[in-house]
């Protein structure tokens, strides 16, 4: 039986938040929770539990960097996997994300296809090769 995917979509942009759910419902298995802001998002983990976080970088209030540092500098880390999803392809915004200790950047499509490849992917690579935490 496949893995199921518990997702935590932080975007407050509403068309790349409706892209990015329509993409991921087509993937059997997934159930995403979106919230559009940082503070939201650091509330969800406090109530839930997720197998990968898609971040976006430039969120009002609390920015996907500020998210990122608090998540890894709280004494018991979460141990969601954060995937930055982000329409920023400013090399600066890729080194400060993995420093801060992003699992991956990925850019945004400009399609409804490229977000289906990108569910996709995540979902392949998730079910059929990542040990995720607490999931053993």
């Amino acid at each position: 039986m496949a893995k199921s995917i518990r997702l935590l979509l932080v975007e407050d942009d509403e068309s790349d938040a409706f892209l990015t759910k329509r993409a991921f419902a087509d993937m059997k298995g997934t159930n995403l929770m979106h919230v559009p802001g940082g503070q939201a998002a650091l509330d969800a983990l406090q109530s839930g539990r997720f197998d990968i976080m898609l971040l976006d970088l430039n969120l009002p209030g609390l920015s996907g960097h500020q998210v990122i540092t608090a998540l890894r500098e709280r004494e018991e880390p979460e141990l969601v996997p954060i995937i930055v999803f982000t329409s920023s392809n400013h090399p600066g915004d890729v080194n400060r994300a993995y420093e801060a200790g992003a699992s991956a950047y990925v850019r945004k499509p400009d399609s409804l296809g490229g977000y289906q490849q990108v569910a996709d992917a995540v979902c392949r690579f998730w079910r059929d090769h990542a040990e995720i935490p607490g999931r053993h």
